[in-house]
């Protein structure tokens, strides 16, 4: 990329430009051609800036995008570099800042690094006798509890075996939840 645009040869950049004037017209050919064109120009811009391959894959796929969105700003007759080169300039903007924000956040651990770091000790959980809470449940959630977390049955299994709709299963399934950690905090206090 020079400094007004994507490096573009001269028969290319007239050749381009026919292409993407002919997609604005609606040609679904020209256009797919000017895109296979113009992947190799703009994944020239971001590499060297953007170290992770998928980095580098996700500015190309945004950076298209951008350039469909923006093919009504196009002015026929008018060099495509500049053009382009605004749209990848600014989608490699906002693709170093994510990098950079990630970087901020993300701590990269290899093999021998996280063998070192100490991990908590792993506290028994406590063993609750779910049996005689799940039977204080209405029957709806009680049965939603134990089709799907006790038996382990997929929602549409669960659904098709009770003949419960989906989404009223996911329903009594959190209303159970909720009322058996209600039961749970009344077994503590009073326990």
């Amino acid at each position: 990329m020079d400094g007004d645009g994507v490096s573009v040869r001269g028969t290319d950049e007239a050749e381009l430009g026919l292409l993407l004037t002919a997609a604005q017209d609606g040609n679904r050919a020209s256009y797919a051609a000017f895109l296979r064109a113009v992947v190799p120009l703009i994944r020239a811009v971001g590499r060297g800036k953007l170290a992770r391959p998928a980095d580098l894959e996700d500015f190309v796929q945004d950076t298209l995008l951008a350039v469909h969105q923006a093919l009504p700003t196009f002015q026929p007759g008018r060099p495509v570099g500049p053009w382009l080169g605004a749209i990848a300039r600014n989608r490699l903007s906002d693709a170093l800042r994510r990098t950079y924000r990630r970087r901020a956040v993300e701590t990269d651990f290899d093999d021998g690094i996280a063998d070192t770091v100490a991990q908590p000790e792993a506290e028994p959980a406590p063993q609750v006798a779910l049996g005689p809470l799940l039977s204080r449940l209405p029957e709806r959630q009680r049965t939603a509890i134990e089709m799907l977390k006790v038996q382990g049955l997929s929602l549409k299994e669960a659904s098709d075996a009770s003949g419960v709709s989906i989404g009223a299963l996911k329903v009594a399934v959190h209303r159970g939840i909720v009322g058996l950690r209600q039961l749970l905090r009344k077994e503590d206090d009073h326990g």
